[in-house]
């Protein structure tokens, strides 16, 4: 009792907090109110989650549109959904902001405790996690992914372990069976476990890069592993297909890159950018200047690390989780010495309260998460699209489809934030084009558009205002309504 007293008012335990608290302020506060919790892509989780939990099935087929029903479709992050799903229906938009806040201080956590491991030194790790914090902005929302990178660092954690002679290997295959019902990120944690064990079945020394070989029962202990991983991976409602699925993201769905705003590159000129190529930067300097020793799969990590953040700035956060505890390393010492003789209880008592309370206090009200949601999506729309007579085929705007599908089971939708299989039947483009001002016409005739729900920006609700067989019915100060006129 006395050693976790100890731990809990030490020091470490003061700057892990700070760490939080930092996290829930630059949420809160940084952000405006209406980005915390407006990812489209929640509402249609939260509507599959619903389907799931009210028919006892999984979902194998789109019965949420009319423009690809019945096609076929896997839920690749159902597992995932159900955390937001009973947030949602238990605290409202405050439930949804709760699971993602917990979710990304673990990330967060998880980075400190990694920077530690790799350079035992407390205030390094701290300033080290900060990059974490401040990358964090790509991924922070009410989104699965942050599942994905909860479990890369515990990934990370095992690996690097092991390395150090402590063998918890026997989380990973099980970790890996939770992991891809969660999210498809798991293919980066299976690539980065190969690519860890593969650095050291080589031995060697180039210039400041070592490796050192696996022995022959560590060899034989890796295989096993990786062998019972990947075999558990088919342990999911989808077989082979869920576990082929990132291949599918990579290589057949090019209109989800190109109108995806995370998977563009990244842009050095705006904060995030600039954060990625000062943290490189850092780190390059701060080799040169000590010329520190690299295990190769560090090197390698940072190399995926970059060529991932510059390719897809989706995978900045995933930067920050690698490179993080590295730059640790080359920064231990940088603040002076930690020494847990000289600590203080009642001072880090008092540092303690007054974080908790700042956390309070800093955790926006149901009010202002749903007044950002309210101004994000049609919320105002609602009462007037229930009043369409049924079977009104409407296009709707695809930041809003989830939202849509959710508020409206009974109602399909032309689309929603499930782009593989809009892209894969080919409305995704039909869709790009009207929404651009392309084919209007040819598109609104094709699939029998009704209605139209679109914001008040942009080129195709621009052209409809303009056409004489549109009306416009609805207007607020988020949305048109147009309807065809008969």
């Amino acid at each position: 009792m006395a050693s976790l007293y100890r731990r809990v008012l030490s020091f470490p335990a003061v700057l892990a907090v700070a760490l939080m608290a930092t996290l829930l302020i630059f949420a809160t506060k940084m952000l405006t109110s209406n980005t915390i919790i407006n990812d489209p892509d929640i509402w249609w989780h939260l509507a599959n989650a619903r389907t799931l939990l009210t028919t006892g099935h999984f979902i194998r087929m789109d019965t949420q549109s009319f423009t690809v029903y019945g096609k076929p479709w896997i839920n690749f992050e159902w597992l995932a959904e159900l955390p937001y799903f009973y947030a949602y229906r238990w605290m409202g938009d405050r439930g949804l902001f709760l699971v993602m806040m917990a979710v990304a201080e673990g990330i967060v956590l998880g980075v400190y405790w990694l920077s530690w491991m790799r350079s035992r030194d407390v205030k390094a790790a701290f300033l080290a996690s900060w990059i974490a914090v401040m990358l964090t902005t790509v991924s922070l929302g009410p989104r699965t992914l942050l599942f994905g990178w909860l479990f890369l660092v515990i990934e990370l954690g095992v690996l690097w372990a092991y390395r150090e002679g402590r063998d918890r290997l026997w989380v990973l295959p099980p970790m890996f069976l939770v992991w891809i019902n969660a999210h498809g990120s798991w293919f980066i944690g299976f690539v980065l476990m190969a690519v860890f064990f593969a650095a050291g079945l080589v031995g060697g020394t180039w210039g400041d890069v070592v490796s050192t070989p696996w022995t022959p029962a560590q060899r034989k202990k890796i295989l096993l592993v990786t062998a019972v991983s990947f075999a558990l991976l088919f342990i999911n409602p989808y077989g082979w297909r869920l576990v082929a699925y990132p291949l599918d993201v990579a290589f057949s769905q090019s209109l989800t890159l190109k109108y995806i705003a995370e998977w563009a590159t990244l842009d050095f000129h705006e904060a995030r950018g600039k954060i990625v190529l000062g943290t490189l930067l850092g780190l390059a300097v701060l080799n040169l200047l000590r010329r520190r020793t690299w295990q190769l799969s560090d090197l390698l990590f940072v190399l995926i690390a970059i060529y991932g953040a510059v390719t897809y700035s989706r995978f900045v956060f995933l930067a920050g989780i690698l490179i993080g505890p590295l730059l640790a390393i080359d920064l231990r010492g940088a603040l002076g010495g930690y020494d847990p003789k000289q600590e203080k209880p009642l001072v880090n008592a008092v540092a303690l309260a007054v974080l908790a309370g700042v956390c309070w206090l800093m955790t926006p009200s149901q009010k202002l998460l749903h007044q950002g949601v309210a101004d994000t999506f049609p919320e105002a729309a609602l009462p007037r699209l229930a009043q369409l007579p049924a079977g009104t085929r409407l296009l709707d705007n695809f930041e809003w489809g989830g939202y849509l599908m959710w508020m409206m089971p009974d109602r399909p939708l032309f689309i929603d934030g499930r782009t593989d299989i809009f892209v894969h039947e080919g409305v995704m483009q039909d869709y790009a084009n009207a929404r651009e001002g392309m084919k209007v016409a040819q598109t609104l005739d094709k699939y029998r558009i009704d209605a139209v729900l679109f914001p008040k920006q942009g080129p195709l609700a621009e052209h409809l205002l303009h056409d004489p067989a549109w009306k416009l019915s609805y207007s607020d100060t988020n949305a048109m309504l147009f309807e065809r006129v008969r």
